[in-house]
């Protein structure tokens, strides 16, 4: 449920940021989504997450299921803590330097996403239970409207056909 009101803040700074612009083109708008989503969900958030779960280990493995000593579980924080770190800068550093950190969270919400939904119903994974029209919803909610509004804003930006 954090990260629900993580994505409405970022979401609702952005509409509250592009609301007191004085020129609204779409890549400006794009932009801005943009920055909000990878700095107020992608970032900030997820390095408080993260640095949560690499001072107990333990508790992070029953919030996702993974082992606590499981290499995949380290490797997996430490990863997420880079992204996190890359979507933070994003605010110092913008134009084509914020591809990288929107296609990674893209790339890894869209595997989420699956994973997600191919583990309901199994223990693990964070999720038990069966897939029931609640937990989708929560699952494309989240993991999988972040992907689109990722490459939606970062396509809108513009920053992708950037001159070098």
């Amino acid at each position: 449920m954090l990260f629900h009101l993580a994505l409405f803040v970022a979401l609702a700074g952005a509409g509250l940021h592009i609301f007191r612009l004085s020129s609204r083109g779409t890549a400006k708008v794009g932009e801005v989504i943009l920055l909000w989503v990878l700095v107020g969900y992608c970032g900030v958030p997820m390095m408080g997450f993260v640095g949560y779960g690499i001072l107990y280990p333990d508790e992070l493995a029953r919030i996702t299921g993974f082992p606590p000593d499981s290499p995949f579980q380290t490797f997996t924080t430490w990863a997420l803590l880079g992204m996190a770190l890359a979507s933070t800068l994003s605010l110092r550093f913008r134009g084509t330097y914020l591809i990288g950190p929107a296609i990674a969270w893209a790339v890894f919400f869209v595997g989420a996403t699956a994973i997600h939904l191919s583990q309901s119903g199994h223990a693990g994974a964070g999720h038990a239970g069966a897939l029931t029209h609640s937990n989708m919803l929560m699952i494309l909610a989240t993991h999988g409207l972040i992907s689109v509004i990722l490459l939606v804003s970062l396509g809108m930006s513009g920053v992708c056909r950037a001159q070098r």
